[in-house]
């Protein structure tokens, strides 16, 4: 007789007690599945969550950058800075001082003295003295070939050699001032119409109608500019110092 068959698809059967392992004859037991290792069991439990800090961690650090421009030695950057201040100082020492020409009077680094000579300029406003300042044509980093040190009225001509020809005039020395010169305005001070300007050039009175501007500046030359009235006559002289 066939034994029946189990649940599971395994069987019932009887066996020897000797065959069993001691179970005694007659008694049902179980067959396992077909012969192999056990199922695996799955944990109920789970793994701890990685944390965010251990996963960065475990990610690769990034590669800075490494910088393009070459890294000059101290040294090196020390000479280089030096250099460029010499061709700078070699740059404005050769192209000038850089200010502005006016009416043909230029502005040098350095006073020169290849045409040197000096004039004197006396304003006169209604009898009274006017001083002419000092520092006109003098700036930061120039002198300008027409200049005063001083407000003695004493104005400097110091040019270069391939000036010895030229005959500079008073408008220039005026217009190196930055103030207007005319018959009818002397600097700052504007003539009424009852008011007359009189020229004098080495105590000479000019005649009427002559333009102040035209007055040429020579080796110790003498100009008065008379606003009247009243008139200052003789008009004031004025004695050079040893050396001008």
């Amino acid at each position: 007789m066939a034994p029946a068959a189990g649940a599971g698809g395994g069987t019932w059967a009887e066996a020897r007690g000797d065959a069993l392992g001691g179970v005694s004859r007659g008694s049902r037991y179980s067959i396992s599945r077909a012969a192999g290792p056990p199922a695996a069991r799955h944990s109920l439990t789970r793994s701890p969550p990685t944390s965010k800090a251990k996963r960065k961690q475990a990610r690769r650090a990034p590669v800075r950058p490494t910088s393009s421009f070459p890294v000059l030695p101290v040294g090196a950057a020390a000479v280089l800075l030096v250099a460029a201040v010499v061709l700078a100082i070699a740059y404005i020492t050769s192209s000038g001082s850089g200010a502005r020409k006016v009416a043909n009077v230029s502005c040098d680094t350095g006073e020169q003295l290849a045409v040197h000579y000096h004039a004197h300029l006396e304003i006169l406003n209604q009898g009274n003295d006017v001083f002419v300042p000092a520092n006109i044509g003098i700036t930061s980093n120039c002198f300008y070939w027409l200049h005063t040190h001083d407000n003695t009225g004493v104005i400097h001509i110091e040019a270069p050699k391939a000036e010895a020809n030229h005959t500079y005039t008073l408008g220039n020395f005026f217009d190196v001032w930055n103030q207007p010169l005319s018959r009818t305005q002397v600097g700052t001070f504007k003539l009424a119409p009852d008011q007359k300007l009189l020229i004098f050039v080495d105590g000479k009175q000019q005649p009427d109608g002559t333009d102040p501007r035209s007055i040429g500046l020579h080796a110790h030359t003498l100009v008065v500019l008379e606003i009247t009235p009243p008139t200052v006559d003789p008009p004031p002289s004025y004695t050079f110092a040893q050396g001008l």
